[in-house]
């Protein structure tokens, strides 16, 4: 698999969701007349799209190496679907979020945890040899 390739297409793909689901928010659900609760849980899903879109993009540039930076890709690969589906569903479940929220909110925070564990710095004390101009 072509992981940064994968990464890209679907992080392109989200970023072009988001407006959308913008435009769906705005003229078919007509979110700003709803109460407060679905208002909020649409906005909230909306924005997690961008987050997800972001974090694509932003492994695109990477391979992952070892075992734990393909399972963290991997969760981060899928948590665009994931959000999308919650953010048609979640605003009708009032405060209770889906099944597919808690899985892609928890396979973001796994795959954080993964990347902080096997990206971390070797020596946290040890000043950079890089300079910033």
């Amino acid at each position: 698999m072509n992981w940064s390739r994968a990464h890209w297409l679907v992080g392109l793909l989200t970023l072009i969701v988001f407006p959308l689901t913008g435009a769906y928010m705005r003229h078919v659900a007509v979110v700003p007349n709803l109460d407060t609760v679905p208002r909020l849980i649409f906005r909230s899903r909306h924005l997690f799209i961008l987050l997800a879109a972001v974090a694509n993009l932003a492994l695109s540039s990477t391979r992952p190496v070892r075992l734990v930076q393909r399972v963290a890709a991997t969760l981060i690969l899928v948590s665009p679907f994931l959000l999308i589906g919650a953010f048609f569903i979640d605003p009708g479940n009032g405060l209770k979020s889906s099944q597919l929220f808690h899985f892609a909110m928890y396979g973001l925070f796994a795959a954080g945890v993964l990347l902080a564990i096997v990206n971390r710095p070797r020596s946290l004390g040890a000043p950079s040899s890089r300079t910033l101009d």
